[in-house]
């Protein structure tokens, strides 16, 4: 690419004239470009320069160096200088020289128009020889050391510099922004902010930036960036939505703020001599214009204090691109968000994200700072729950750091009892990562955990089993404990366990947990509870051989929490042995199945017996009378099996026996005794001796007895008829509380049965009354007379003839109901 050529100054008269003009051009300029161009190079010496300026003074006059986008697209760069005097001596003269760039061209080496300050090709007098031509290239020429010198200058600037940078970044994205006005005495210094900007903004932005070093008149300037003198951005101040000053000689004004993350990051990079930043960002992955997160991210690895506002982006850059950087890079990256005393450091929560973005990416070496600054985090916040740590995530300086700082925070929440427990179970970890001792408080802990399970009302078991799956010498604290509870409270413990159900997998023998853990809740209703016990002991690995008295407690406690076992299932349980249950603590259980059993339970004598064959010693006095008198009950109730029924006595050994039996076992075997006084083939003697005896309790019994709907019913056989008359029509007199109730019987009971019956089983009851005591059939017919004389007997005899009922069995009889007379 070749630039054309433009020089002028003034000049003798020649062709083109005398005065100001140009006075030479390469071919091919537009006369509309000379027009536009000579408005643009024209040169006003500042106010308080000298007159007539020596050669020494003639170097310090500003030089206005520009670049200008012209009507017609294309550029011009333009270097204008004081020389003096002119062709006739006259003081006034100034020089421009300008080289004219195509529309929608780049300066060569692409580089932006301020990097030509200084160029070896600027000249200050018009060649000689005609028409110049095209320049092939323009050389940078900066002076040497200026790159420490800017750096300086940019430190120097301070938050000024970062405010011009925000006001340049609003000019490129916005056209309509206030033009940014730069007041210097040296308008070098003006280039120098200019190289500082266009080394920080995007190339694009750098390229099409248009500006001028030097002008009296900034009013008139069409360029974004305008340098003048400080006397002359008087002219322009004070009007913010034109122009944006910045004249750091202004002492009155406060230096500039800006909220700019960009342009402060910047700003801190050139204060920090790291320039070459700026061209590594724009090369990284993901890089945008104005993108603070790349730039503040290299700042951080070359340590520059990046403002606080370009923390977040340069971490959500470097989690978006985990692998831009290399290992050494990140890790200092990562140290440097992680640093607490850094502003604008990483939040855990950001730190978290971080660290996720970088997890099986790099090696967990080089994220270390980020876990190490996590866990120190959740340690020190009561509320937060310390990460899991993978091996390998904390090297050696880090543990020991940690450790040091984060063993007693460590060891208070491990030791206090309110702390939650999904943080007690982080603790764990990191007491085991950081090697922080604290055996000491695994008894403590163990011993709040087990008293919470236990009443997991407002528990978390997830949170409970993610503590115990932490820590094994935890885990087998814990268990120990819960087997002593189970052996004491094992229904509390079952109900825990299958709310909670904690991790049960430990060394050691706990039958009883074992036991708790395979207990189900019980079955609802009457069902048999035995077959549940033996399916307890197999799922509890505790039905392969004998089970011992402590564990046989347990299971029976977990099989009937909610009542005693019947008398059916303590008979099946006392196969197990006498001595086992007496062991166990569970043989009262057994007695209590068997003397408090209800009056319809029909195992219960049987029952009494079995534990009366056991041995009276090992029952207890209170009970040894109830279970005999329960035993006589089945020798009662089955009097044809048992041979102590016909040896007699049966009342006096009722009466014997219920002087030390509870109320509900003496009624039974009252009513028991009833009902088999009241058979035919009853042991003789025992009415007499019930007569005899006058007990209220045995007659009244008797009495309910004989009262029963199913009795009323046999009375109906003949036979039956015979029996009960002769029975309570004898033992007259024998004593007051018999006297009374044989004569309702006859009265209540009998006597209305008999006027129901038919003649011919009236006979055939006398008959059967004669076989047995034919004394007593006069008496009988006289007592089933009706009164009413012979025109009832009539009556009767002439009456329907009724259907012959089958006599009922004494089988059939149920026992009586507890009614009042």
């Amino acid at each position: 690419m070749s630039l054309l050529q433009m020089h002028y100054t003034s000049a003798p008269p020649g062709p083109d004239g005398s005065g100001f003009r140009f006075t030479a051009v390469s071919p091919g300029v537009p006369h509309a470009v000379l027009r536009e161009a000579e408005q643009l190079v024209g040169y006003e010496p500042p106010r308080d320069a000298p007159a007539r300026p020596t050669e020494a003074e003639l170097g310090l006059f500003p030089e206005m160096f520009g670049f200008t986008r012209l009507s017609d697209g294309s550029g011009l760069l333009s270097r204008t200088v004081y020389t003096g005097a002119d062709y006739s001596g006259r003081w006034g003269n100034f020089h421009a020289h300008a080289v004219l760039v195509p529309a929608g061209e780049t300066l060569p080496g692409d580089r932006p128009p301020i990097a030509l300050w200084g160029a070896a090709e600027w000249t200050d007098r018009t060649p000689q020889g005609g028409p110049p031509p095209p320049l092939p290239r323009l050389t940078p020429r900066l002076p040497r050391g200026l790159g420490p010198a800017l750096a300086a200058f940019a430190a120097e600037a301070g938050p000024r510099l970062a405010a011009v940078l925000a006001d340049l970044r609003r000019l490129t994205e916005d056209p309509q922004a206030p033009q940014v006005v730069l007041a210097e005495e040296d308008t070098r210094d003006v280039a120098h902010w200019l190289l500082l900007a266009c080394a920080a903004l995007p190339r694009d932005a750098a390229r099409s930036l248009t500006f001028t070093t030097y002008t009296r008149r900034p009013q008139h300037a069409r360029q974004q960036v305008v340098g003048v003198r400080p006397e002359d951005a008087r002219s322009v101040t004070g009007q913010p939505h034109r122009y944006a000053v910045h004249d750091r000689a202004d002492t009155r004004a406060a230096p500039p703020a800006t909220g700019d993350p960009w342009a402060l990051t910047a700003a801190a990079v050139w204060a920090a001599g790291a320039e070459g930043l700026f061209e590594r960002a724009r090369g990284l992955p993901g890089a945008e214009p104005f993108g603070t997160g790349p730039l503040a991210a290299l700042a951080l690895t070359r340590g520059v204090p990046v403002p606080a506002g370009a923390v977040a982006p340069a971490a959500d850059w470097a989690a978006a691109h985990p692998r831009a950087l290399d290992e050494a890079e990140l890790e200092t990256f990562l140290r440097a968000v992680c640093d607490e005393d850094r502003p604008g450091a990483l939040a855990p929560d950001a730190l978290a994200a971080l660290l996720t973005a970088f997890r099986d990416t790099v090696p967990l070496a080089v994220t270390a700072p980020v876990t190490a600054r996590l866990l120190a985090a959740a340690v020190r916040d009561p509320a937060a729950v310390p990460p899991a740590l993978p091996p390998g995530a904390l090297p050696e300086p880090y543990r020991d750091r940690l450790a040091s700082g984060l063993g007693e925070p460590v060891r208070a929440g491990l030791a206090t009892p309110a702390t939650p427990h999904r943080r007690t179970a982080g603790l764990l970890r990191t007491a085991r990562a950081l090697r922080v001792e604290h055996d000491d408080l695994l008894p403590g802990l163990a011993e709040r955990l087990c008293r919470q399970v236990l009443d997991p009302a407002g528990t978390d078991p997830d949170a409970v089993r993610e503590v115990l799956a932490g820590s094994e010498p935890l885990r087998l604290r814990f268990l120990d404990l819960l087997e002593t509870r189970a052996a004491g409270h094992p229904t509390a413990v079952a109900g825990a366990l299958r709310t909670v159900r904690p991790p049960l997998d430990a060394p050691g023998d706990r039958p009883h947990l074992r036991l708790c853990a395979a207990a189900a809740p019980p079955p609802a209703g009457p069902a048999n509870r035995t077959p549940v016990l033996h399916e307890l002991l197999r799922r509890a690995g505790l039905d392969g051989g004998p089970v011992t008295p402590l564990t046989l407690g347990t299971a029976m406690d977990l099989v009937w929490p909610d009542r005693p076992p019947t008398a059916a299932e303590a008979s099946a349980l006392l196969r197990r042995g006498a001595a086992v249950h007496q062991a166990a603590g569970t043989w009262d259980r057994l007695v209590s199945a068997a003397v408090d059993a209800p009056a319809d339970d029909t195992d219960a004598p049987l029952l009494a017996r079995q534990l009366l064959a056991e041995g009276p010693e090992a029952l207890g006095r209170a009970a040894l009378g109830d279970l005999k008198l329960l035993s006589l009950v089945q020798a009662l109730q089955h009097p044809d099996g048992d041979p102590t029924v016909p040896h007699g006595n049966l009342v006096h050994r009722v009466q014997a026996l219920s002087h030390d039996a509870r109320p509900a076992v003496r009624k039974r075997a009252e009513h028991a005794l009833a009902l088999l006084l009241l058979r035919p083939t009853r042991p003789a003697g025992e009415v007499r001796a019930l007569a005899e005896s006058n007990d209220p309790g045995l007659i009244d019994a008797y009495d309910k007895a004989a009262r029963s709907p199913v009795l009323t019913d046999f009375l109906t056989a003949p036979h039956r008829l015979a029996d009960c008359y002769l029975q309570w029509t004898s033992h007259q007199g024998v004593g007051p509380v018999w006297e009374l109730t044989r004569l309702a019987l006859l009265d209540e009971v009998l006597r209305p049965v008999v006027r129901r019956l038919p003649e011919e089983r009236l006979r055939a009851a006398a008959d059967a009354l004669a076989r047995t005591a034919p004394a007593r059939r006069a008496s009988f017919e006289e007592w089933c007379r009706p009164p009413g004389g012979v025109k009832q007997i009539f009556r009767r005899l002439t009456a329907r003839k009724p259907d012959r009922a089958p006599e009922p069995r004494w089988g059939d009889v149920r026992p009586p109901r507890d009614e009042k007379r």
